[in-house]
């Protein structure tokens, strides 16, 4: 079990226009409510969004509590992504500087597709996929150094390379690495 499985909810911080510019995850009650109260007192634009099903008791406000941004019981959709890895000698579980002369998305092979929550990030993926009982962990190692993670949302997808610290956006890769994932499910559906 992920420390995702215990969200009762989430802040959406509103930028100057109303969009949503970031989430954070909560899964103590009484954190979550200080931190929409205290929002709310300094006029902080947020909308918190909670998870009936994930509290052990109703989460109650003062009477007169004002939402102005408004106040949701429903999370987003989820976001799938990928992952890919390689055993190419050349390129495996080394930093993208040393490999980005040999790199190509044919030496990749899907090992992973999945879905995340709005508020996850690519650091709390690769926590995810480096656990003990990671998702599909006797299939695929654990998430390492030259493994690339595709994201889907809004209708655009990124590829980042993982590196020792951090990730380096490929997006070049992706028309390849598409024909990869085709090439994996056409495998799957046999």
């Amino acid at each position: 079990m992920s420390k995702h499985d215990n969200v009762i909810g989430y802040i959406e911080y509103l930028d100057c226009n109303g969009c949503v510019r970031e989430r954070i995850p909560y899964v103590d009650t009484e954190k979550f409510k200080t931190r929409i109260y205290a929002s709310l007192y300094c006029g902080e634009p947020i909308i918190p969004v909670v998870f009936p099903k994930n509290l052990s008791q109703p989460l109650l406000f003062e009477k007169g509590t004002i939402f102005p941004w408004g106040l949701r019981r429903k999370k987003y959709e989820l976001l799938p992504y990928e992952i890919y890895q390689t055993n190419n000698r050349e390129i495996a579980f080394l930093r993208y500087d040393y490999t980005k002369d040999h790199i190509n998305a044919a030496s990749y092979k899907l090992v992973y597709r999945g879905q995340m929550e709005c508020w996850q990030t690519l650091d709390s993926l690769y926590c995810l996929h480096n656990q003990e009982n990671r998702p599909n962990g006797r299939r695929m190692r654990s998430l390492s150094v030259s493994d690339i993670i595709v994201m889907h949302e809004d209708g655009q997808a990124h590829a980042y390379y993982v590196e020792p610290i951090g990730y380096k956006q490929v997006d070049d890769l992706l028309p390849g690495l598409e024909q990869t994932k085709k090439r994996s499910v056409a495998r799957e559906e046999r």
